[in-house]
C-alpha cells in the first residue's frame, strides 16, 4: 500500500521472506528529490495501515525536528 504524505511517498506491504513467513516491508522517500528517510522490515502482526500511521509520525517528526540537519 502506498501513501503520499507531506511530500513523502510511504510504501508499506506484507510479503513472505525467504524463510517462508510473512514480514512487513516499508520505505519512505521524499518526492522532490528521491531522498530516503527510512526503509526496512518488521516481523510483526501489526497491520499495514498501522505501520503507515507510524511512518506518517516519523515524517512529521523529521519535518518538525530534523529537517535542518539534512
Amino acid at each position: 500500500m502506498k501513501a503520499n504524505y507531506r511530500n513523502f511517498e510511504i510504501d508499506v506491504h506484507r510479503d513472505k521472506c525467504l524463510a517462508g513467513y510473512s514480514l512487513v516491508y516499508y520505505s519512505v522517500f521524499r518526492n522532490s528529490d528521491g531522498w530516503e528517510l527510512t526503509s526496512g522490515f518488521y516481523d510483526t502482526a501489526d497491520t499495514v495501515r498501522d505501520i503507515i500511521k507510524d511512518m506518517k509520525g516519523l515524517v512529521d517528526d523529521y519535518i518538525e525536528n530534523g529537517e535542518e540537519s539534512d
